[in-house]
């Protein structure tokens, strides 16, 4: 499937890029790329050849691991040769060049701007089979919806348990230093008022 699919989107890319009639205006004509994303490309392709040769003829790649994993084991059996997987691969990619071709390479004209009156499979095809829209919906709003509720539970909870008590105790500390003038005869005062009122509740006691 990923290789039908690479070959249509490639091949419809090569046709309406270097065949048909140009879609550009004459002011405007297509230009080879800057040096600064030229040369780049260059050295990325030479090193990608490069890597693979020392990969697979160098390194060998496919025992690289024996010093981890040993050389014991049997080989995995598979159920279609080698040969035959290629064909089938091969089919594939001819089909999806095919279908390029005969989608896109005999159309003389190709509109400026994607048509908007496509079929369903079209539209979930631009916005990618609709992967951006199920992860936000099912990942993302979610997480977002998690976070929040965490952050507000922190603030309000945690903090706000913490922050209290913190500010209740200090508070009413405060209220309670107020109490303490420092004043004997406030002192005094209230002494008294405490005996005044000691003395009367045991005479409401003895009269009872």
């Amino acid at each position: 499937l990923g290789a039908g699919i690479t070959a249509f989107y490639m091949t419809r890319l090569m046709v309406l890029t270097f065949f048909g009639k140009k879609r550009w205006t004459e002011d405007v004509h297509p230009h080879e790329s800057p040096l600064v994303m030229t040369v780049p490309m260059i050295v990325l392709a030479v090193g990608s050849v490069a890597a693979g040769f020392v990969l697979v003829h160098v390194a060998d790649l496919e025992r690289w691991l024996e010093p981890v994993l040993g050389t014991k084991g049997e080989r995995g059996l598979s159920t279609i040769s080698s040969l035959v997987l290629t064909l089938i691969t091969l089919v594939v990619v001819v089909g999806g060049v095919a279908g390029a071709v005969l989608q896109y390479g005999r159309s003389r004209y190709i509109p400026r701007t994607a048509p908007a009156h496509v079929s369903p499979l079209t539209v979930a095809a631009r916005r990618n089979l609709y992967a951006d829209a199920f992860y936000e919906s099912s990942v993302m709003r979610p997480g977002q919806w998690l976070t929040r509720g965490l952050v507000f539970a922190d603030g309000r909870g945690i903090d706000g348990i913490v922050n209290g008590t913190a500010a209740a105790i200090g508070g009413s500390s405060g209220r309670l230093r107020r109490l303490q003038t420092g004043l004997v005869r406030s002192y005094a005062l209230g002494m008294f008022a405490g005996a005044v009122v000691v003395l009367g509740a045991l005479l409401l006691v003895r009269a009872g």
